[in-house]
């Protein structure tokens, strides 16, 4: 991996900036569903021209692109009703170690046993470390949270389901790119979740919409060209790493994340956040060794 390490984490580093960003957008918008359907719209007006640009000169298949491509987007789009579920049901602090920790952890054994990948002693420890940084970034080293956050997996499954979405859109892309290039797989995606993600946002009614459009175009329009080049990032990674290697890693957006909403949204960063980036900057040291 060591010729690979400045190519590919660079991307990764990239695209978890940019997806911190986005998210830091998404999380200060007014109407939040109304937001996210709409920069996937942008996204799809951005990056449509591109796609036909960079369009691949050697014979398609169509079959295989319309499986790959809608199986992309059924995936994003489960993923994203399902967190919303999991939020309406639990607290934030509670919901997101378990989805954001679980989520890695499936990949890395699907890709050990199933993908049959190469992992290393030292990459697992890395994949640990960042999984136990990402709990006390959002949980401390509170015991009674712990308790609370064991207790939660036996009996809400929506947090433990997220983690399983995140997993299974994580994988089914990795296996995607050995037949869809990246930046039409994105595209593809994309167009799938305007339209199931749409009827969501059919309920809040034309005029609320159309408000939301005049007002915050601009931030939906920077949203949906940042969601789509991170992902088309951490898809052209995917196309030579393995999946154990780059899902982890992901969760650095997580710690970038956190600084942003600190620095522009006013948000408490505390020694639990603090020791928690420490503790995933460790786990990311000793992936990319």
């Amino acid at each position: 991996m060591s010729n690979l390490i400045d190519y590919w984490f660079v991307l990764i580093l990239i695209a978890s900036f940019s997806h911190a960003i986005w998210n830091l957008l998404l999380k200060s918008s007014e109407q939040k569903d109304i937001f996210l359907w709409s920069l996937r719209v942008w996204s799809f007006i951005i990056f449509l021209p591109i796609s036909i640009y960079f369009w691949p000169e050697q014979p398609i298949s169509i079959t295989n692109w319309l499986i790959w491509g809608i199986g992309s987007a059924i995936l994003h789009s489960i993923y994203a009703l399902i967190l919303s579920k999991a939020y309406e049901k639990n607290d934030f602090t509670l919901v997101y170690p378990i989805a954001r920790g679980t989520g890695p952890l499936i990949v890395v054994i699907v890709g050990i046993f199933i993908l049959k990948e190469d992992v290393g002693f030292i990459t697992l420890l890395g994949v640990s470390i960042i999984m136990l940084g990402i709990y006390v970034l959002y949980s401390g080293f509170n015991l009674k949270l712990g308790l609370q956050t064991l207790k939660m997996i036996l009996y809400s499954p929506w947090p433990l389901l997220v983690g399983v979405a995140i997993a299974s859109y994580t994988i089914f892309d990795k296996m995607a790119v050995a037949f869809v290039p990246p930046i039409i797989l994105n595209l593809m995606d994309n167009l799938g979740q305007i339209f199931i993600l749409g009827n969501k946002v059919k309920k809040k009614g034309r005029k609320l919409v159309l408000e939301q459009w005049k007002k915050y175009w601009i931030k939906m329009a920077l949203a949906g060209g940042l969601a789509g080049l991170a992902y088309i990032l951490v898809l052209i990674v995917l196309t030579e790493v393995p999946v154990s290697y780059v899902s982890p890693l992901r969760e650095t957006s997580i710690v970038i994340g956190s600084i942003l909403g600190f620095l522009f949204l006013k948000e408490n960063f505390g020694i639990s956040k603090l020791m928690g980036s420490i503790i995933i900057f460790a786990g990311v040291v000793l992936i990319i060794w």
